[in-house]
C-alpha cells in the first residue's frame, strides 16, 4: 500500500488544482493585458505619487518602480497572489488531519494498515505537487500574457518571480497541517492558521510603514517579508529567503507528523 494515500489524495484534488490554476492564470493575463499601450505606465506612476508612500512601499516599492514593467506586475498581480493563494494552501492544509478527524472518519482511515506518519507525510506531499501544478498553470497564463502586451518583461525574472510564490505557499500548508494535527477542533485550527497568515500579513504591513520603529525591528517574524516579491521580479531570487522559507515549512510538516501520532484521534 506504498504511496496509496499520495495516489488518493491526487486523485481527489487535480480537478480542484486545475481551476485554482487556470483562475491565477487568467488573472495574470487580464493583468498583462491591461496595459496595451508602455504610456500607460507613464500615468500610472504619475497617478501612484498620490498614493501614501506605505502603501506604495508594501506593494510596489516607489511611483518609479511602478511605472517600468516590473513594478507594475509585481504590484497588480504578485503583490496580492500570495494571500490568494493563503485560501487554497488553508483548505489544503485542513484537509490533511483535520477536516476528516471533524467528519468522524479519521478513525476508519486509521483502521486501514498505515502508520500515521504516513497519512500526514503523504498528504502533504501530494498538496505541495498540486500546489507546484497551480503555480506551473498560473505562469503560462503569465506566459500568454506577454504575447499581447506591452508589458516587455525578463522572461527569466518573471519566471523567478512565479517560483517565488512556492516557498511561502508551502509554508502556510506545512502551518496548516500542524495546528490541524495539534488541535481536535477543525475551527480552532482555521482560525490559528487564518491568525497566523493575517497577523503576518500586517506585521510586515506595519513594519514597511513605520519604518526604524518596533515594528521594522520585528517584521523578520513575518514570513511575507521574505517573500519579497518586489526584490524578486526586479533582481531576481533571494535563495536565503526561499532556504529558509523551506526551512521552516520541513519543520512544520515534521512537527505536525510528530504531533499527530502522539494524541488520541476524535471520533
Amino acid at each position: 500500500m506504498n504511496g496509496v494515500v499520495f495516489t488518493e489524495t491526487l486523485r481527489r484534488g487535480w480537478r480542484g488544482m486545475i481551476y485554482w490554476g487556470l483562475g491565477f492564470g487568467f488573472y495574470g493575463l487580464m493583468i498583462m493585458l491591461v496595459v496595451q499601450d508602455s504610456n500607460l505606465l507613464k500615468q500610472y506612476g504619475e497617478i501612484s505619487k498620490a498614493l501614501p508612500p506605505a502603501l506604495l512601499q508594501l506593494f510596489g516599492g516607489d511611483a518609479t518602480s511602478l511605472a517600468t514593467p516590473e513594478g507594475f506586475l509585481a504590484y497588480g498581480f504578485f503583490g496580492y497572489l500570495l494571500l490568494i493563494f493563503a485560501v487554497y494552501a488553508i483548505l489544503s492544509g485542513l484537509n490533511i488531519t483535520a477536516n476528516d478527524e471533524d467528519a468522524g472518519i479519521m478513525d476508519m482511515v486509521l483502521s486501514l494498515p498505515l502508520p500515521r506518519w504516513r497519512v500526514v507525510l503523504e498528504k502533504f506531499l501530494a498538496y505541495s505537487l498540486m500546489i507546484l501544478g497551480i503555480v506551473a498553470i498560473s505562469y503560462v497564463g503569465l506566459l500568454i500574457g506577454t504575447r499581447f502586451s506591452a508589458l516587455q518583461i525578463d522572461g527569466s525574472r518573471l519566471f523567478q518571480a512565479t517560483v517565488n510564490i512556492i516557498p511561502a505557499t508551502l509554508l502556510m500548508l506545512g502551518f496548516t497541517a500542524l495546528v490541524g494535527a495539534v488541535f481536535r477542533s477543525k475551527g480552532t485550527a482555521t482560525a490559528v492558521a487564518a491568525f497566523f497568515v493575517v497577523g503576518s500579513y500586517v506585521l510586515n504591513f506595519l513594519g514597511v510603514a513605520a519604518s526604524g520603529t518596533f515594528f521594522d525591528k520585528v517584521k523578520a517574524l513575518s514570513f511575507f517579508s521574505y517573500y519579497d516579491h518586489q526584490g524578486v521580479i526586479l533582481h531576481g531570487l533571494s535563495i536565503g529567503n526561499v532556504v529558509i522559507l523551506l526551512v521552516v515549512t520541513v519543520i512544520c510538516a515534521g512537527a505536525a507528523v510528530w504531533s499527530f501520532q502522539r494524541r488520541d484521534v476524535g471520533i
